[in-house]
């Protein structure tokens, strides 16, 4: 079991997950535009290089190569990097991409004698650093291979070859529409105790510590929105859900299934951007909490 990889991408997602893996012994190349990215790397113990050529001269044949690029540009670091690696190697996009995409890109890839493993990475920043969830798509024999890598990064028993060529990423997607859903229900709820908090002299961050432990509707999102209120979020930004990287595929969805839930959710989420409202506030504070994700401060 080699443990060397190349980590193309050392933003929020990436630089957790890279420092993970280095604190378990791999060796990683990091590379990123980004400089302050790049001090951080260097500090965690990643080998952070200038360039794709660097990176792949400094990894060992039968490389591994892991993408966490926003999805726009992975088919541009997609075409500079995939010339310099040998037939056999593997490349992992660990991204938030469109599943489709990722079905060109394995065809594309095969097509060059390349190994192409697409991967949905969930449970925020935290869960980068710690152990995320992890879907995984493509050849069985691929991810045999590297599974090693995968169970570095995930928490226990928080990663699965979830099918073929296409289907890390399609299981993710539903993944975020099942989130988008949840999220607008928690918002929903906390916005009726709100407006009746005076009535009966509710305390909604008292009311968050039964919820988050042990009730049927426990969950990270619940944690992270404490989290919000705990650290006075809620009245420093508006009312506004800004439009997410994934919220294209979500109005995907809705043309491949019956999902009314997230239907609503969208809805809701649209309509902040109108008018901005409490609701707004809980969904962009829980967003911003797990995944570093903008929020609109208030004016």
């Amino acid at each position: 079991m080699k443990k060397e990889l190349g980590f193309i991408g050392l933003g929020r997602m990436g630089l957790n997950m890279a420092t993970n893996l280095v604190e378990q012994g791999y060796t990683i190349i990091g590379v990123d535009p980004n400089e302050e990215a790049r001090t951080l790397a260097r500090e965690a113990g990643v080998i952070v290089v200038d360039s794709y050529q660097e990176l792949v001269a400094h990894l060992a044949p039968d490389r591994l190569v892991w993408v966490m690029v926003p999805s726009k540009l992975v088919d541009t670091v997609l075409s500079e990097v995939t010339p310099l690696l040998a037939p056999g190697e593997t490349i992992i996009d660990g991204g938030n991409s469109f599943y489709q995409d990722s079905l060109r890109r394995h065809k594309a890839l095969t097509e060059k004698g390349l190994n192409f493993l697409d991967c949905g990475t969930s449970g925020g920043m935290d869960g980068a650093r710690q152990g995320a969830s992890i879907m995984v798509g493509g050849n069985a024999s691929v991810f045999a291979t590297h599974e090693h890598v995968f169970r570095a990064l995930a928490a226990e028993n928080g990663y699965a070859r979830v099918g073929d060529a296409g289907a890390g990423h399609f299981v993710k997607m539903v993944h975020n529409g099942i989130e988008y859903g949840m999220m607008g229900a928690i918002a929903e709820g906390m916005t009726v105790l709100h407006e009746h908090s005076q009535q009966f002299g509710i305390d909604l961050t008292e009311v968050l510590k039964p919820y988050e432990h042990e009730s049927i509707i426990s969950s990270k999102l619940v944690s992270w929105l404490q989290v919000a209120y705990a650290e006075g979020q809620i009245d420093t930004i508006e009312g506004e859900v800004p439009t997410g990287e994934t919220e294209f595929e979500m109005e995907h969805i809705t043309t491949i299934g019956e999902v009314r839930v997230l239907e609503a959710a969208l809805a809701q989420r649209k309509a902040t951007r109108e008018t901005p409202s409490y609701l707004g506030k809980l969904v962009a504070a829980m967003r911003n909490q797990f995944g570093g994700h903008k929020t609109v401060p208030k004016e």
